[in-house]
């Protein structure tokens, strides 16, 4: 029968007993099949007496468990099964919608260009008075500098297509992302293939794991809930996880790596750490701080929890759109350009509407800051900045009113104060001067016309930076500042930023620290666990082992009736695995053609779900081109319906 492991109060009021020295057995064994008993690690073997571990009902047993499947994720589990552990990887998420950030982000990565010393001048420069520990920040800087042919090496890309993005718009102003800074020369914001946006990197991610199958075991919509932790020792010995309605202790022989991201979907958390009462997160919404309580319950220090990005215009902001709903990233927008200005709750502005963000940093004295934002801000527009914008479908609060005064009383801003706001800009535009803010003269027009437009937004969340301390070998640190044992962290789980943000430099910290921790997780450990006699011995019956439960399996083709002429067609090449389509034929000619399963990133798929089957049908070829922005769907489609086209007689 099951039985709760002991809380670490619980277990100091009964009495950790430590009895003499345990001898251990070094030599490795093979990972244990679904039928074998719970025996101890082979690091951690006792002689005569059991450890806390024998007195928790184990339902799993691995070398290695990685919480949660992004990026670092990804880059931690190959790594630890290419040292030769048998790994679980589980993630909150359902099928589809595993990848963290990195499936969203803009598939861009921060390059040093071999450049060492410049690399390391401009990561101390970013960080400005921030403390990051010598070492770290030289890894870190060492390993951008060489991130290039590490991506390309460990993930199977062609260097030869890589791109750095200096001088092209938009993007380009993020590589570097701040030029006065020294070494900024060697800096760039350097993407895979010639695109961004459209999941390429991550599909490669994605791909190292599949392709070790045999290795890595997967369980979507199973969430880590704890750690299981020796009380004495402070030594991690796995997992509980919450899979089908139920708990599962799964132990970790070697290692447990944290990559489950940060806390941008956690209100609670916003609030309290970033004083932050109202966004909309614009990557995934799975990502709601569940790290911060686990580690703090077994011992971690915190960092960086006060660190966030924005992205985008008007100091990182986005149209509102309704809670638990990604907001859409406004980049170049008509609304910092022309007839529109940026106004709080009481009607007037409060910043510069065209001042170029560094991802929702505005520039304060000599450092970029998070912006303070009001507790409403709206944009006013005129119908032709207005009819400029495609706005979200979802948008929540957009209104509309021939007068200023009417549009006032529509958003519940004092008429009078918005009127005169609107008459001091108008003026601003036509002397082309701003002696509020000082936006450019050729940003600015009157807003005019006989339709006014308001438009609310809120803060646009791209990612938290803070988590549980770790150092360069990527181990978990307690509030002394040591290691607490077995417990590996990467990525934006406590981020490396602790200031101001290169772009690309959370997917850096992904592949370098996902693999280290990775690494150093697989790696067989010569510790030894005290004796426990302070709870009973129970016995396991571990169910969950290497190879005999995982969700990663290839997809079974979907249920569908096929009559004459109708022929199912499959990519395992989608950005979440295989995509399904059913083509129709009309003698020698494609009739129709139709997505029946997949698991592609809504938001970012959907232009090339849309497009690229009434494309194949119109060309009546499968050579079409891609829909910029989902180059991996549109590749995927095509590849199903060229194997669907296979089988015509």
């Amino acid at each position: 029968m099951k039985k709760k492991f002991l809380a670490l109060s619980l277990a100091a009021a009964l009495g950790v007993s430590l009895l003499s020295g345990c001898t251990q057995d070094t030599a490795p064994s093979p990972s244990p099949s679904a039928s074998t008993p719970a025996e101890p690690s082979p690091s951690q073997t006792v002689s005569e007496t059991y450890t806390y571990a024998d007195t928790v009902a184990w339902d799993g047993r691995y070398d290695v468990v990685i919480v949660g499947f992004g990026g670092a994720g990804s880059m931690a589990a190959m790594a630890a099964a290419d040292e030769g552990a048998r790994v679980l990887l589980v993630e909150k998420a359902p099928e589809g919608h595993e990848g963290g950030n990195t499936r969203y982000c803009g598939q861009l990565f921060a390059n040093g260009n071999g450049n060492y010393e410049d690399t390391l001048a401009y990561y101390k420069a970013l960080a400005g008075d921030h403390e990051i520990p010598k070492a770290m920040l030289e890894l870190y800087a060492r390993e951008i500098a060489n991130l290039a042919d590490t991506i390309s090496d460990k993930l199977g890309l062609n260097k030869e297509e890589f791109m750095a993005w200096n001088g092209i718009p938009v993007i380009g102003s993020m590589s570097p992302e701040y030029p006065e800074f020294p070494g900024s020369d060697s800096i760039t914001l350097t993407s895979t293939h010639a695109g961004i946006s459209d999941g390429y990197l991550w599909q490669a991610m994605r791909k190292q794991v599949t392709d070790r199958a045999d290795k890595i075991d997967v369980w979507f919509e199973s969430p880590a809930v704890s750690l299981v932790q020796d009380p004495a020792s402070k030594t991690i010995l796995g997992v509980t996880v919450e899979r089908g309605g139920e708990k599962l202790n799964v132990r970790a022989d070697n290692g447990v790596v944290l990559t489950l991201g940060g806390f941008e979907n956690n209100p609670e958390m916003l609030a309290d750490y970033l004083g932050l009462t109202d966004s909309r997160a614009i990557g995934t919404l799975y990502n709601t701080g569940d790290g911060i309580d686990m580690v703090l319950d077994v011992g971690a220090d915190l960092w960086h929890m006060e660190a966030y990005e924005g992205i985008g215009d008007f100091s990182g902001s986005v149209v509102k759109v309704p809670e638990g709903e990604r907001g859409t990233t406004m980049f170049g927008s008509s609304f910092t350009q022309g007839g529109s200005i940026f106004i709080a709750g009481d009607g007037n502005r409060y910043l510069r509407e065209d001042e170029l963000t560094r991802h929702g940093h505005i520039k304060l004295g000599d450092a970029w800051m998070n912006a303070r934002r009001p507790l409403r801000s709206f944009v006013i527009c005129d119908e032709t900045q207005f009819n400029a914008f495609t706005m979200p479908e979802n948008a929540v609060n957009v209104q509309s009113a021939s007068s200023i005064a009417d549009l006032a009383a529509l958003i519940d801003v004092d008429a009078d104060t918005l009127v005169k706001t609107v008459e001091n800009y108008n003026s601003y535009a036509k002397a082309g001067y701003d002696p509020q803010f000082g936006r450019s003269a050729e940003s600015m027009a009157p807003i005019t016309g006989g339709t006014y437009y308001a438009v609310e937004l809120t803060a646009a969340m791209l990612n938290t930076q803070g988590g549980a301390r770790r150092n360069e070998n990527a181990e978990v640190l307690d509030r002394s500042g040591n290691p607490i044992p077995h417990l590996y962290s990467a990525g934006e789980f406590g981020g490396i930023t602790a200031f101001q943000y290169q772009g690309g430099g959370n997917i850096a910290e992904c592949v370098i620290f996902g693999q280290i921790a990775g690494k150093n997780a697989a790696e067989v450990k010569n510790d030894t666990l005290p004796a426990y006699t302070a709870a009973e011995k129970v016995t396991s019956n571990i169910v969950h082992t290497p190879g005999v439960t995982t969700d990663l399996a290839a997809s079974e083709a979907p249920d569908v009736t096929l009559g004459e002429n109708e022929y199912l067609g499959v990519s395992h090449n989608g950005m979440g695995g295989d995509l399904y389509v059913k083509v129709t034929m009309d003698g020698d000619k494609i009739s129709t053609v139709e997505i029946v399963q997949h698991a592609e990133t809504d938001g970012i798929s959907d232009p090339a779900r849309d497009q690229i089957p009434g494309a194949i049908v119109e060309a009546n070829s499968t050579e079409v081109d891609n829909v910029s922005g989902a180059t991996i769907t549109s590749k995927a489609i095509k590849e199903a319906v060229e194997d669907a086209l296979s089988q015509v007689k």
